[in-house]
């Protein structure tokens, strides 16, 4: 039987959200002894730890007293910004309607933050593990990490040091004929943001052709980023995912389809869900997202400067070596400076591992025909911290039932009406305590 109640739980996701940790600039420390607070009230001692001024990471690290691993329950208290105006109710409300606790931060990452609180609180008033337990909310993941994780793994690595990370990046159901099938994020892209600027030549703009537009030359680049689409190649994670996402469907025989570039547009097309389409694309190509436009300086002169900002995903194996290469290929009659503003290496955790059969053992006892699966994400998160430095074991498993449509929760985060239902809080928490009681009985 649980420990706590939903209600609690969704009560405190609501205080969570009602803290404004838009990052830029994040302002996370409120929020980090929001959490510490909570953790206080239910018997459990943590840290509060500033990276710099207002930016705060809470931890707690309890250790069992008999030998065993260091599992770390991580997640993060920043969230993206967002505009009160275009979403239903104020994303920074924390309202609980509807059977939903509203705003941003519900699925990233704050609903995290409060299921893996009880949880890890559930696990620690119970005993019921070994080795050393580890609950942390950091700081600046929207930004990379740096003044969160980043700053902890350089200032206080034998306090987050771990053996195996649950954070987010998966747990997602895609309901199927054959039964549910969860997202386990054992592997995700590299984030290669950068920049490119375009120089032109000033001129009055009531006359175009005497100067040089640095935008229109900016705007023909973007179409050309936008338009063009990298060589697909599917590593062996996103093998592992199609394998067991088409056998669920009963459709074994587009597998091939989609793993050839000549048929692969074809193949996804057959999909009859359109969001899954787009979600398996993004996991076999590198893809390039133009994100943000700055030129000009009045309205009657030609710009003589624009800059492009643009997201890049590379898939396992590629570097910034590809970027600047692919650049030169499809950019080859313009002119551009390129500077990279973020560059993170792809990553990869093993998949035949305690935990992960945890997980597989903790949903198959929760849900009749329930199978588990590892993906790609295409996104980026602070598994890939422990992976590279620690060569710890993470996967991103925040399990969630789709309650909404698919394509509805992927536009949730940073989009638009974020929430979470209470019935997924209940759910993530559960099959959260589930996986860790029987990591602990396998090892």
């Amino acid at each position: 039987m649980s420990c706590f109640e939903v209600g609690e739980i969704a009560s405190f996701l609501s205080q969570l959200i009602q803290v404004d940790t838009s990052n830029p600039p994040g302002n996370e420390l409120e929020a980090a002894k929001l959490v510490a607070e909570k953790l206080s009230e239910l018997g459990i001692e943590s840290q509060v730890l500033e990276s710099e001024k207002n930016r705060g990471n809470v931890v707690a690290k309890i250790q069992s007293g008999e030998p065993g691993p260091t599992l770390l329950l991580l997640s993060h208290l920043d969230v993206v910004p967002a505009k009160p105006q275009e979403w239903k109710h104020d994303p920074f409300s924390g309202l609980i309607k509807d059977g939903f606790v509203w705003g941003r931060g519900a699925l990233d990452c704050k609903g995290l933050v409060a299921v893996e609180l009880f949880a890890f609180a559930e696990i620690v008033s119970r005993k019921a593990f070994k080795g050393t337990l580890i609950f942390a909310a950091t700081a600046d993941e929207e930004k990379g990490g740096r003044r969160g994780v980043g700053w902890l793994i350089k200032n206080k690595p034998d306090l987050i040091k771990a053996d195996y990370v649950l954070n987010e990046g998966g747990g997602f159901e895609f309901p199927t004929p054959k039964g549910s099938l969860f997202l386990v994020q054992t592997a995700e892209k590299g984030v290669y943001w950068f920049k490119l600027r375009f120089k032109g030549k000033p001129g009055h703009a009531s006359m175009p052709g005497i100067g040089e537009n640095a935008v229109v030359k900016a705007a023909r680049c973007i179409d050309r980023i936008a338009s063009a689409k990298p060589p697909i190649r599917a590593t062996l994670h996103t093998k592992f995912f199609l394998k067991n996402l088409l056998e669920m469907y009963g459709k074994k025989w587009i597998s091939s389809f989609l793993l050839n570039p000549y048929t692969v547009d074809y193949a996804l097309k057959k999909f009859p869900d359109k969001s899954h389409a787009m979600f398996i694309e993004a996991m076999l190509r590198n893809t390039l997202a133009p994100t943000i436009v700055k030129g000009g300086e009045k309205e009657n002169i030609i710009p003589s400067c624009c800059e492009l900002v643009v997201d890049c995903r590379l898939l396992p194996g590629y570097s910034e070596k590809w970027v600047k290469d692919y650049l030169r290929r499809i950019l080859k009659d313009v002119d551009y400076e390129l500077e990279f503003l973020q560059k993170e290496p792809p990553s990869e955790s093993p998949i035949e591992t305690p935990l992960y059969k945890a997980i597989e053992e903790a949903l198959r006892e929760l849900i009749p025909n329930a199978r588990a699966t590892p993906f790609m994400v295409t996104g980026g998160t602070d598994s890939r911290y422990f992976r590279r430095i620690f060569s710890s074991v993470a996967y991103g498993f925040h399990p969630i039932r789709s309650d909404l449509p698919f394509k509805e929760i992927l536009s949730m985060a940073h989009g638009v009406n974020e929430r979470i239902s209470l019935k997924n809080l209940e759910f993530s928490y559960k099959v959260l305590v589930k996986t860790i009681e029987k990591f602990y009985k396998l090892l």
